[in-house]
């Protein structure tokens, strides 16, 4: 293992989850991609999950992105599906991946790069890096706090577009 990556491990879990992006997630569907982009599109705004909130995002050309809203809190750390819709065998299929907003990353990447250098420049005094390093973790825990009061918004995402692609949206629910 490499000098960075052994530095990579030494940030808070959450904070690390928060640059990577999940693993990548195919779902299958029987529709054609033009029409299963539609129904993406128009189903934003609705909620086919069991999870407080609702789709929120975008359908530009074959590529996709959304979002868990909720209803009481806004939230720039929200989980984002990040994916593409591709025609395949039968019909199409959702290609993508969990990340987070690119811009709020990069926020988040100039911070945590900014407390890093400060505390590698300062290790001499001891207590300055400390306190960068319980900046990250203070960070962590704010991820964790989100976590905590709005549980499952990736899980809550996955679902509703699992409903897009397995059935007519005239079956269901109103």
């Amino acid at each position: 293992m490499g000098f960075m990556q052994s530095l990579w491990r030494l940030l808070p879990p959450k904070v690390r989850q928060f640059f990577e992006d999940g693993p990548e997630t195919v779902i299958l569907s029987g529709i054609p991609p033009g029409d299963l982009l539609l129904r993406i599109h128009e189903s934003f705004g609705e909620s086919f999950s069991s999870g407080e909130g609702w789709a929120h995002g975008s359908v530009i050309g074959n590529t996709i992105r959304v979002r868990w809203k909720c209803a009481n809190m806004r939230d720039n750390f929200e989980p984002l599906f990040r994916g593409r819709v591709e025609a395949a065998e039968g019909g199409s299929r959702i290609v993508g991946c969990m990340s987070h907003n690119r811009f709020v990353q990069g926020f988040m990447a100039f911070w945590c790069g900014a407390i890093l250098l400060f505390s590698l420049l300062t290790v001499w005094t001891v207590i300055i890096p400390l306190v960068g390093w319980g900046l990250l973790w203070l960070a962590n825990g704010l991820f964790s706090f989100g976590d905590h009061f709005y549980p499952g918004r990736r899980e809550c995402i996955m679902e509703h577009l699992r409903v897009c692609a397995a059935r007519p949206f005239s079956d269901l629910p109103p």
